[in-house]
């Protein structure tokens, strides 16, 4: 083999160590994170029981069970797979989120090292020292920002499930979470006083309408911002001594006073915190559809 030839063997077998040992590695940092990553459930029995609800409500909008009987002589039978599908992607969607958020927190450790222990790399070549740490700075940087996204687009899957319990939509392209939560506020809570009173309901309008660090109102903007017109990024301090005066710079405003990045401590707690909203939630969006399908605010069918 050439020299080539061995390089690129290195390289793959580097490759193959990375990718089989990732999951692994975080799956046990996991462990000693504090704040642990959220879950749906922490414990089996609260699992059962969210797993049974789910079930109960897939089965009422004419899904498929989990469970099929059928005999040879029965024909097969016939379920409408929208509500199965819905579902899925909205668990889907927490899980990436939450192997993001994981990401994140495995570089944030990363940097926190090598600012706190710079000789970990164990290379003499302080310039590379400080080019590797730049890059793993970089890489938190960039799994938070796909943590926040990724936010954003798990309540979106939220939305579609909602969209279609209440109003039988499944053309679900444009739409948003708050945009099918004002379409219920408007067609439904304006006229049931019972659904506007419901504990459930009040706890995701107040989640949604918060413009806090910890709201809905709040994760949008920055979700809109990241994928419209910039990356996640720390604040530059200004130059001392600059070498030319800059006219003004609308993405530089932006990012200063509306992205307004905070330390990678700072953006990590946020993360945690609306991924804990979002686990903290789900009973909340189960009693909604469960109520809907209840009250029954559109015909399913069989």
């Amino acid at each position: 083999m050439s020299t080539t030839d061995d390089d690129f063997a290195e390289i793959l077998a580097d490759v193959m160590a990375f990718v089989t040992n990732e999951a692994i590695i975080l799956n046990r940092l996991e462990e000693y994170f504090s704040p642990k990553p959220a879950k749906f459930a922490d414990s089996e029995g609260s699992l059962k029981a969210i797993n049974h609800r789910i079930e109960k409500i897939v089965d009422d909008l004419g899904g498929a069970p989990s469970l099929i009987i059928q005999f040879d002589s029965d024909p097969i039978p016939k379920y409408d797979t929208y509500p199965n599908a819905a579902f899925n992607e909205m668990f889907a969607l927490f899980n990436r989120t939450r192997k993001s958020v994981t990401r994140a927190h495995m570089f944030l450790i990363g940097s926190s090292m090598y600012r706190q222990i710079p000789s970990i790399p164990s290379h003499p070549d302080t310039k590379r020292q400080s080019i590797l740490a730049n890059r793993v700075d970089a890489a938190f940087w960039e799994h938070a920002e796909t943590c926040y996204i990724r936010l954003a687009s798990y309540w979106d899957r939220v939305g579609q499930l909602m969209d279609f319990t209440f109003f039988g939509i499944r053309q679900f392209e444009r739409d948003g979470f708050s945009s099918v939560m004002e379409k219920i506020h408007n067609n439904w809570v304006a006229i049931d006083p019972a659904l506007r009173n419901m504990p459930a309901w009040y706890a995701l309008r107040c989640y949604q309408k918060s413009d806090k660090a910890d709201g809905l109102g709040w994760l949008l903007r920055r979700r809109n911002f990241l994928i419209h017109s910039m990356h996640l990024r720390p604040i530059e301090s200004d130059d001392e001594a600059p070498l030319f005066e800059s006219a003004f710079n609308h993405l530089d405003k932006n990012l200063r006073e509306k992205l307004k990045p905070d330390s990678m401590e700072d953006e990590m707690d946020k993360i945690h915190k609306h991924l804990a909203i979002a686990a903290s939630q789900l009973p909340n969006i189960l009693s909604l559809l469960e109520y809907a399908i209840q009250i029954d605010f559109r015909p399913f069918p069989r």
